[in-house]
């Protein structure tokens, strides 16, 4: 039974010096890190961590969250990831849910802190990262120092390996949980249907605080390099490190993606090693995937996925697929693709009953990398989870008669307008194809007749100018009638959350909290 930490050992023998991690001027090799993360295990055993506690690490994406992973699953401690994008209120009920005995704090994360940093380590032992950080334990130290090596506890398939916490984009983080079966089955199915070779430099978007941390274990499974941000994500550190480490693949975000193509499109960047780009997190529009296809010259693939899958991916839109649509299949660019072959996926309604093909329901998901529950929060694990395995994904959706899946919403962000129901994407696929449209969302605003109005949020395009009225005359004939947004808001930019996904639900909510600048506010 092979679980992550044996692959940790397996490709420090069968790769050794082979650069494993790119951080800036770090360049880390599978044998150092399986030496480093051994004497971190040991430190933290040392500290009285035993199977089963929580390690928690508050850092940006460096290569030391890998190393604090290794460690942590080596010797059955859990690990969390802290989000340094949090609010303070929001990293101390991370703590306070997980209970960690022990947290790993960057230097430059405790400014962040400031005077919840009492409230944040009360009762729990701390160790400082990098920089003049006045912690009583240094990670450093602790990773470079000769010990006895960890003491390995028997692990089970089924025993906690991380939890990993959302976004919080209703309400507080919530703690998901994986197993080492997840984890495992993610690792070794993902890295296969993404076709990752040993001989592939994969160019990681960062994100290491929640999914991203099994994104940036797949080199566990096939020797390849991983390429760090070398600090937090930018376009121009991304395009700079495509050309310098000679990246043949990356995942990016839609939203990254659209700021990849304007910098690339002013500068002069070399992106000849890229072979294979793949996308996901969010619904993606045609028009950027078509743009971005006309002008890098490598493959493309979608990826869905979600932390409750162990940030696994459970679909995939391959570029075969991709082929098709741009030679007259256009649909299909507003598909997730087909299941992946390590889970089942199927469309329910209300009542958890198969739909057929054609018919929009709520997609569930079943498989080894389904997570086990929400820590402390067992009515929502019930709510989430069937009996049987299956995960209600809170994703609208419909399939087609070949198997391709098509998410329509969010659930929670259908808009029900009079008696119809209006998916946001469908009016924003539409927005998108305006020349003028950089970002868009779509939200539900309440409206005095209707119960919710259809209300688009827009950015422009550097140099473009468009108004309201254009707008909503460019959506008139390509969608419902009632899918017609009201009302259009023209901004400078859309605020993204801290896995740059655009926060609609932040745009959603200052609407009902305070729709004073609709058209109709005098009749609510």
């Amino acid at each position: 039974m092979l679980l992550p930490r044996d692959f940790i050992r397996s490709t420090a023998a069968g790769f050794g010096s082979k650069t494993a991690f790119v951080d800036g001027d770090i360049r880390r090799s599978f044998i150092e890190l399986h030496q480093r993360s051994d004497r971190l295990a040991s430190a933290l055993q040392a500290m009285g961590v035993v199977k089963g506690d929580v390690v928690a690490i508050l850092a940006h994406d460096i290569v030391e969250v890998i190393e604090h992973f290794y460690a942590c699953a080596k010797i059955g401690a859990i690990r969390v990831g802290i989000n340094w994008r949090y609010a303070p209120r929001e990293m101390v009920h991370l703590v306070n849910d997980c209970q960690p005995k022990v947290v790993v704090i960057q230097d430059n994360c405790l400014a962040i802190l400031g005077e919840h940093l009492d409230q944040f380590a009360a009762g729990r032992q701390l160790i400082g990262l990098r920089g003049d950080h006045g912690l009583a334990n240094d990670f450093e130290t602790m990773a470079t120092t000769d010990i006895a090596a960890p003491v390995l506890p028997a692990l089970e398939e089924d025993d906690d390996i991380a939890i990993s916490y959302t976004s919080g984009t209703t309400g507080l983080p919530k703690g998901a949980i994986w197993s080492q079966r997840g984890v495992r089955e993610c690792q070794i199915h993902t890295t296969l249907q993404m076709g990752l070779v040993p001989e592939d430099v994969f160019l990681s978007p960062g994100s290491t605080a929640g999914v991203g941390i099994v994104l940036n274990s797949f080199n566990l499974v096939n020797g390849m390099t991983i390429v760090l941000p070398g600090g937090d994500f930018t376009g121009e550190g991304w395009l700079e490190l495509l050309a310098q480490e000679k990246a043949t693949f990356s995942l990016l975000m839609p939203t990254l993606m659209r700021r990849l193509l304007d910098l690339y499109k002013a500068g002069d960047f070399d992106a000849s090693s890229l072979r294979m780009i793949a996308y996901g997190s969010e619904p993606t529009r045609p028009a950027v995937i078509r743009e971005w296809v006309d002008t890098f010259p490598s493959k493309i693939m979608q990826m869905y996925g979600l932390t409750e899958a162990t940030g696994g991916w459970l679909s995939f839109l391959r570029h075969e697929d991709h082929m098709r649509a741009f030679a007259g299949e256009p649909e299909l660019l507003t598909s997730c693709g087909k299941p992946g072959l390590h889970v089942e996926l199927s469309i329910r309604d209300d009542d958890g009953n198969e739909l057929p093909p054609g018919e929009v329901g709520e997609l569930w998901a079943r498989g080894d990398v389904i997570l086990k529950g929400y820590l402390n929060l067992p009515e929502e694990t019930a709510a989430t989870l069937t009996d049987d395995g299956w995960l209600r994904c809170n994703d609208l959706g419909k399939y087609d008669e070949e198997g391709f899946f098509y998410l329509t919403d969010r659930k929670k962000f259908m808009i029900i307008t009079g008696a119809f129901n209006v998916f946001p994407v469908v009016v924003e696929n539409v927005l998108a194809e305006h020349p003028a449209v950089h970002e868009c969302a779509v939200v539900g605003a309440p409206h005095p007749e209707w119960g919710e109005a259809v209300v688009a949020i827009v950015s422009q395009k550097p140099g473009e100018s468009v108004s309201p009225e254009e707008l909503i005359n460019h959506c008139r004939g390509k969608v419902a009638k009632w899918e017609v947004p009201k009302y259009v808001k023209i901004i400078d930019e859309l605020p993204k959350g801290g896995t740059h996904k655009i926060a609609k639900h932040a745009l959603r909510e200052a609407l009902r909290k305070d729709p004073s600048e609709l058209p109709w506010s005098d009749q609510l």
